[in-house]
């Protein structure tokens, strides 16, 4: 507890000097600034109380970079437009009683004020840069942040990168948002989320494959993605094997340790038994499935359309499936594209 308290009271007092350091690098860059300014509006205490201020304000909000003075210039110098409309053109004349006016003489008549403003900018640019490199010649580099923990962070891994593994890494991500001190990792042979149910949709080229599916990566926020066909569970030294030849390089990670482990592999084609089936049907379970079988039934209606003995035609014109929803589906997607995909649609007739 005292560890964490004193941690906490270093982070406090390095980003407080941080902000104090930069907030007077930032008044005196801007009252030097002021100079051009001052010249194009005249009011010197209230002009430079108003670039000190500016000036403090930009340097807290951007972070020092050394002998950046051109890169510095030019985003000090764009600020300038925008400040000489809200102050020059829309404040002043509303805090002296006045209503701001957008006629063609009076946007002449602010136009030096427009050019005091982005001289103001490009000039506290430099000197702001400036007066950072000396601060850091002579004083030392700003404080960085404490970030080290040597707390043990509690690593949560989800195996199965499907509906259920998404599911339950997007409630972890949401539940452990401002705990730092969980670890989550997801592992899955595919490096997309597949909405299975319109598979059917791409195999009958009604979908591309990209319309079904979402990258894990970019839906995951916080969860570290690791693509990777799982091998074994060792449960004793809670450890998770995956399969190194997946990737091809040997020097790949080959397991993750865990605090809590997630099962959300899903399920595999069941034959019943049928050799025969498993050995001759397709498979129907992801991505690649609905694209072969797509190409599948493509390549038998080319073949049929250039075959020219009519007894040889018809076993490529016909197709058989399941009795399950997509598999109906599927189906009926793929007689009802058999016109579109050739090119001799008088030679392609539905099967009886």
């Amino acid at each position: 507890m005292g560890d964490s308290t004193c941690l906490t009271f270093s982070k406090g007092a390095s980003k407080m000097e941080r902000i104090m350091r930069r907030t007077v690098i930032g008044a005196i860059a801007g009252v030097v600034a002021s100079v051009p300014l001052i010249a194009a509006l005249g009011h010197i205490p209230g002009v430079l109380l108003l670039g000190a201020a500016l000036g403090a304000a930009y340097a807290v909000l951007t972070d020092p970079t050394p002998d950046a003075y051109l890169d510095n210039m030019f985003t000090a110098g764009a600020y300038g437009v925008p400040l000489w409309a809200v102050i020059s053109v829309i404040a002043l004349p509303l805090l002296s009683g006045q209503m701001p006016e957008w006629s063609a003489d009076q946007m002449r008549s602010h136009f030096p004020g427009l050019v005091g403003w982005v001289l103001y900018g490009i000039t506290l640019g430099l000197c702001m840069q400036f007066f950072s490199d000396m601060a850091t010649r002579f004083f030392g580099p700003e404080a960085s942040p404490q970030t080290k923990d040597t707390t043990p962070r509690k690593r949560i891994v989800i195996l199965g990168g499907g509906f259920a593994g998404m599911k339950v890494a997007e409630c972890l991500e949401r539940e452990l948002e401002k705990n730092p001190s969980v670890s989550i990792s997801l592992v899955s042979e595919n490096n997309a989320l597949l909405f299975t149910p319109m598979l059917a949709e791409v195999a009958g080229s009604s979908l591309e494959p990209s319309h079904i599916s979402t990258p894990l990566r970019s839906s995951l926020h916080r969860t570290e993605f690791v693509r990777g066909r799982v091998t074994a569970v060792d449960t004793e030294n809670r450890k998770v094997m995956l399969d190194p030849g997946m990737t091809g390089a040997e020097s790949c990670q080959r397991e993750l340790t865990y605090d809590h482990l997630v099962f959300a592999l899903g399920a595999v084609s069941n034959y019943l038994g049928l050799s025969n089936v498993q050995k001759l049907a397709f498979d129907f379970k992801s991505l690649i499935d609905a694209i072969r079988i797509r190409n599948h039934v493509i390549e038998m209606f080319e073949r049929a359309d250039r075959e020219r003995d009519p007894d040889a035609r018809k076993p490529l014109s016909r197709m058989a499936q399941g009795s399950a929803c997509c598999s109906r589906w599927d189906g009926a997607r793929s007689q009802d594209s058999r016109v579109a995909w050739s090119p001799a649609r008088s030679c392609l007739r539905p099967a009886c």
